[in-house]
């Protein structure tokens, strides 16, 4: 790589402009004897997550003596956190774009910020209100209007910024408000045409508007109203711009960021790899447990790759009072969206298996009725938090329950009993509880298929795992989902997995060998 394209250079590209590249397993697959060098070993800053368990005090207590950073270093340190977190999410989430930030509408920045626009313009019509007029505030906000349209201007707009800097010259204006030579409705008409070549499509009808503006006070108001939305429009573009070349570079960005961060933390005495090594041996401990027998036959060997590959499968099915690895914190919110999606589905598939096994012959087979049974659960499951399950599972029972009695009276078949009924709505509730036989099969499979699917090449597409032919299109767009995460997890990361599990590895062949 060139030093035009180094990682550093995106640092100073809108303060950090980031990349992607993916790596080979084979990295993973590394002889036991091999390890990463002493710079890919160092330590990182934790960032705990709102929902994670609260870190003990001993975390952030430096080994003895202790060592300190001092200011300036603390705030290089915070900037390469922001810089790293920024570059990702640009990287990974197409979607990523910038809002305009609006306090609470009851909160003293809220209020503080209203009362100061307030009296600046109460000010300016004050001015606008002697006899005669004081254009002097109007001399300041074509100075700002003028900086914010530089501010939108491309780099190849060269005569078009030359002809803007001729007609908005502050020394010029200057010159004509003391000679009684200004012109607001001039300067503010000029402003309008500008914004219209520059702004999106979208704004068209908003600047427009500014046209049927006469009152001069108003219209100031909604044209930096307006040209605040136009330049995080230009912001959002540029980000759309500049995407392919983050996700070149991002793997090699935010490695070379998280190796800093690991730096500042082992200057202090913080293993800024704590978690990150809990949750490895977890899942090395689950493979080499040779009394695990009950998951001997779905559990690969122990290599450093289905080492990490257990370890993202842990991930869907998360034990909240473990603390989320540091190399996976900026996709914390992205692996609990798709755990979340990961047991709705089991749940789904757990309803409909139920009631096509307990109703019977009479429904089976029938797609159009599980398509409508599908719909009516996702839309009553929609925005239910887990806690609420159980309030929530009951109505779901008794919903298919109805939706089945309608099926079967319209096909001519015979009304179940009520026995037969109340066994179908008592069963489809039990199913609030993950300790549920039939939802626990149903992840079980879920999972199962995941791990095949991140296992190994395949030539051929996998089979669907029985009972899920109904969300079929969602746990496809589940699974595309959690493999974009973890194939760029591991491209940036692995390095330092592979380092973690070799020493594992190491110490469990010696564990193992005769005394």
């Amino acid at each position: 790589m060139s030093d035009k394209e180094s990682p550093d250079s995106l640092d100073n590209s809108l303060n950090g402009e980031f990349p992607l590249q993916e790596k080979d397993d084979g990295e993973l697959n590394m002889s036991v004897g091999s390890s990463v060098s002493d710079s890919e070993t160092e330590k990182k800053v934790r960032t705990e997550s709102p929902s994670s368990p609260r870190i003990p005090p001993a975390f952030m207590v430096a080994a003895s003596p202790p060592k300190f950073l001092s200011f300036e270093q603390l705030m290089e340190a915070a900037s390469g956190v922001k810089n790293m977190a920024l570059a990702h999410e640009i990287a990974v989430n197409s979607d990523f774009k910038l809002e305009s930030f609006q306090p609470p509408d009851d909160s003293i920045e809220k209020k503080v910020k209203d009362t100061v626009r307030r009296a600046f313009w109460d000010a300016f019509q004050a001015k606008l209100d002697e006899d005669p007029p004081d254009f002097s505030h109007a001399l300041v906000l074509i100075e700002e209007v003028k900086d914010n349209i530089m501010m939108l201007l491309l780099p190849q707009h060269v005569r078009f910024r030359a002809q803007i800097c001729e007609v908005l010259d502050v020394d010029l204006i200057r010159q004509k408000l003391e000679n009684d030579a200004f012109d607001i409705y001039y300067y503010s008409n000029y402003i309008i045409g500008v914004m219209e070549k520059l702004c999106a499509p979208v704004r068209d009808d908003q600047v427009a508007k500014l046209k049927t503006i006469k009152e001069v006070v108003p219209l100031f108001k909604e044209i930096f109203e307006v040209m605040d939305l136009m330049k995080m429009d230009m912001a959002n573009f540029t980000i759309q711009q500049i995407r392919p070349y983050c996700q070149q570079q991002s793997v090699e960005y935010e490695r070379k960021k998280f190796q800093d961060f690991l730096k500042s933390q082992q200057e202090v005495g913080i293993d800024g790899l704590e978690f990150t090594k809990a949750w490895l041996k977890r899942s090395h401990d689950k493979i080499t447990d040779v009394n695990a027998v009950e998951e001997a036959m779905s559990l690969p060997l122990a290599t450093p790759a289905a080492i990490v590959n257990e370890a993202y499968i842990e991930l869907l099915d998360w034990n909240e009072k473990n603390v989320i690895p540091e190399t996976l914190v900026m996709d914390h919110a992205r692996i609990s969206e798709q755990m979340e999606s990961a047991h709705r589905l089991a749940l789904i598939s757990s309803v409909l298996m139920i009631t096509y096994s307990t109703v019977g012959v009479s429904i089976s087979g029938v797609q159009a009725l599980k398509e409508k049974l599908k719909s009516e659960i996702c839309t009553l499951l929609e925005g239910v938090p887990e806690s609420d399950l159980p309030k929530v599972m009951g109505n779901v029972g008794e919903q298919v329950n109805k939706t089945v009695n309608e099926f079967l009276s319209s096909h001519g078949f015979s009304a179940r009993d009520e026995a037969q009924q109340r066994l179908l709505v008592g069963q489809i509730t039990e199913m609030s509880s993950k300790d549920n036989r039939v939802y626990k099969l149903l992840f079980k499979r879920l999972l199962d298929f995941l791990r095949q699917i991140i296992s190994s090449q395949h030539k051929e597409p996998l089979k669907v795992p029985p009972g899920f032919s109904a969300v079929e299109r969602e746990l496809s767009q589940l699974c595309g989902r959690f493999l974009r995460l973890i194939s760029y997890n591991r491209s940036v990361f692995g390095s330092f997995y592979t380092d973690i599990i070799n020493t594992l590895l190491q110490k469990h062949m010696a564990d193992l060998s005769p005394r």
